[in-house]
């Protein structure tokens, strides 16, 4: 299995007419993912993460992932990337102001099996045969502001009504959902065993549609 960054071109094949469309493309797909293949050095394992709210990327990491450059993420793999990304680690203790980013990762997947949380800027990515410069990819939640209540609201609906969401937007009967982020391009809920991803099939901009959306979706 090769190890390098951008070791080959078997993620997608089909080249985009569109720069910009690829961009956005690639967008989507990063946060439409909570896990991916870490690699550092020669070293590669799963690795569950969040979007913080201001688009940098947020999990918890082995000690010796801090002591190198050397890091990547693959999307969903390094077998078959969608997306790769070149990333920088950048070191935070779970107290005080920075608390809040472990607490959202832990929202989402629970308890972390290592202890030393990083954020991860994107330096670079990689889709469908063209890179992305990493500032293309890192973009504040303009929902942060509503996100707790949208998600409150949200789960207000109850658990059959998140139920009748999942099985009509992505076709899966879903044990315990639990919403527990939102953006402009969709839900995040979390499940017994994954956290699952509802998109809205186009970015939305005003927050105050969320719940509109979501009506409509339990409605089926």
């Amino acid at each position: 299995m090769s190890r390098g960054p951008y070791y080959h071109d078997r993620m997608m094949t089909r080249p985009f007419d569109d720069s910009e469309t690829c961009i956005e493309t690639a967008y989507a797909l990063l946060r439409s993912w909570t896990r991916g293949l870490f690699r550092f050095d020669e070293h590669v394992h799963s690795l569950k993460f969040v979007v913080a709210p201001d688009g940098r990327l947020v999990a918890p990491v082995m000690v010796a992932a801090l002591r190198t450059t050397d890091t990547a993420l693959y999307i969903p793999d390094d077998d078959a990337p969608a997306l790769e990304l070149l990333v920088s680690l950048e070191p935070f203790e779970d107290e005080g102001a920075t608390a809040a980013m472990a607490d959202r990762w832990r929202i989402h997947h629970g308890s972390e099996e290592d202890i030393n949380w990083t954020t991860m800027d994107i330096d670079m990515a990689r889709f469908s045969g063209m890179v992305i410069d990493g500032e293309a990819m890192i973009r504040g939640n303009t929902f942060a502001p509503d996100e707790a209540m949208l998600c409150r609201s949200i789960n207000q609906l109850g658990d059959e009504a998140l139920r009748a969401m999942c099985r009509s937007r992505l076709s899966v009967e879903v044990e315990d959902p639990v919403a527990v982020a939102v953006d402009p391009l969709g839900v995040d809920v979390r499940a017994r065993f994954d956290v699952l991803r509802l998109p809205f099939g186009t970015p939305i901009e005003d927050p105050e549609r969320v719940l509109d959306i979501i009506a409509n979706w339990i409605r089926g």
